[in-house]
């Protein structure tokens, strides 16, 4: 089943206890640290994940890990 970038985004904002939590603050550190020295598989196609993302959330900041072809993939075909 194929989802759409907004249908991923959409997803995304309902259930956002599907991602894990990330950091309130030093959020560009984190996002260092998660990117070169962690391994997370992409949300969207199971490969080794390039980009670590935070969507800001009513439950808190959420971390969303993409490859560089699902992020690049989200940021062409996101409407939202």
């Amino acid at each position: 089943m194929t989802t759409t970038a907004d249908g991923l985004l959409y997803l995304l904002r309902a259930e956002p206890t599907l991602l894990p939590p990330a950091p309130d603050t030093d959020v560009a550190a984190a996002i260092d640290r998660r990117r070169y020295d962690e391994v997370h598989p992409c949300l969207r196609c199971g490969s080794l994940a390039h980009c670590a993302l935070v969507a800001h959330t009513e439950i808190g900041n959420r971390w969303v890990d993409l490859c560089i072809l699902c992020t690049e993939w989200l940021r062409a075909n996101a409407n939202t």
